[in-house]
């Protein structure tokens, strides 16, 4: 497997769809653009290595395709459609959480404004939905482009869903590992989608569609859960953005959450005194941070993960899907979660045949020298 390679036509794909739908505004090409961080409307050539993203969602669709089909090809229009739903999805957040950045760049609406920022968004998801009806000249009938239709937005309500939950749980602290599960699921269920979409397009056989689907919720529920590990004891500029973020919004993460289940007893009612603070500072952030350390909650998320990850792998290798070519997609599940391997802040991951997809190396800081942002 060569996923720079994929991702190359995929980033070429994407760029030729969106000057078809051929936007009317100066102002929004040039937001596209600059999210993008393409060199200029007019060319779609990254201005860096890395400005893409991991694009993780429309690989996945494209593997999926490839297992089922033998061709990647039938996914693209999925690929795009859940890509840019994501992207959608990632401008909102920044906007709600106040983040400034997103990829090592200014996040959309601190270089164009909240009002501009948020009607992008709206645009780039009217786009992402119209690309489900390339479908329709592709030989699909209006029927199944119509299902596709309505996956993509049953995983739409169902993000919108966690979002919801995300806020109320803020000022929360009774909450239960499986809560916490279903909410990271709800976060990163595009990945999910993608993958359903391109099994959809790609078979009419309902049991490899199921059983893609529950490999998709598996793969999604473990990328949102060593999301939240990087965005504690993760990597700055690997991550895109600056850590901590998650305690000082309030978020109830996995590991926040594994940490106060694993808390000494003795020790609960500072932790949640310290995570209920308004504005938490650098004391109380070094404070929570140490907490956390002590209940091995950075361990005890990375197991989490490989358990997931595990699953998801399992999953691949079981009827009906041991008769689909899963190789690359073996390859590509334990790539994503090779850092899974660590189990304490400052153990360095396994090996990853794709290095630019594995999760950033968990590293000890000193916690109280981290800027404030939002979330993810």
């Amino acid at each position: 497997m060569n996923p720079d390679a994929l991702l190359d036509e995929f980033d070429d794909e994407l760029f030729a769809f969106l000057h078809r739908e051929r936007p009317r505004s100066d102002t929004f090409r040039r937001m596209v653009s600059d999210h993008m961080d393409w060199r200029s409307w007019d060319d779609g050539t990254p201005t860096a290595p890395n400005a893409r993203g991991k694009r993780v969602r429309p690989l996945l669709s494209l593997l999926t395709a490839r297992a089922i089909a033998g061709d990647h090809r039938g996914a693209i229009p999925a690929g795009i459609a859940v890509q840019l739903v994501h992207d959608f999805s990632i401008i909102l957040d920044d906007i709600m959480d106040r983040d400034r950045t997103r990829r090592n760049r200014p996040a959309l609406w601190v270089s164009y404004g909240t009002g501009h920022a948020m009607t992008a968004a709206a645009g780039i998801y009217v786009v992402g939905l119209d690309a489900l009806q390339d479908y329709p000249g592709q030989g699909g009938s209006h029927a199944d482009t119509r299902d596709l239709t309505r996956t993509l937005l049953e995983s739409c309500l169902e993000m919108a869903d966690a979002q919801h939950l995300d806020l109320d749980w803020e000022r929360r602290f009774d909450l239960t590992l499986d809560e916490v599960r279903t909410v990271a699921l709800g976060r990163s269920c595009l990945i999910r989608c993608g993958i359903e979409l391109a099994a959809a397009v790609s078979t009419p056989d309902p049991a490899i569609r199921a059983a893609f689907r529950e490999f998709g919720a598996l793969v999604a529920t473990a990328f949102s859960i060593v999301d939240d590990h990087r965005g504690l004891w993760g990597n700055a500029e690997r991550n895109g953005k600056p850590l901590l973020s998650d305690i000082r919004g309030h978020k109830k993460t996995y590991p926040i959450v594994v940490g106060q289940l694993r808390c000494a007893p003795a020790d609960r009612p500072r932790l949640r005194e310290l995570l209920a603070h308004p504005e938490p500072g650098d004391p109380e952030i070094a404070a929570i941070m140490e907490l956390l350390d002590g209940a091995d909650a950075a361990g005890a998320t990375l197991r989490e993960v490989r358990r997931l990850a595990t699953l998801a792998v399992e999953r691949l290798t079981t009827p009906p899907l041991a008769r689909c070519a899963v190789s690359d997609l073996v390859e590509l599940t334990r790539s994503l979660f090779a850092g899974a391997s660590a189990s304490a802040p400052g153990t360095a991951p396994a090996p990853s045949s794709s290095p630019s997809l594995a999760p950033a190396p968990a590293e000890r800081r000193t916690h109280g020298n981290s800027p404030s942002a939002g979330r993810r």
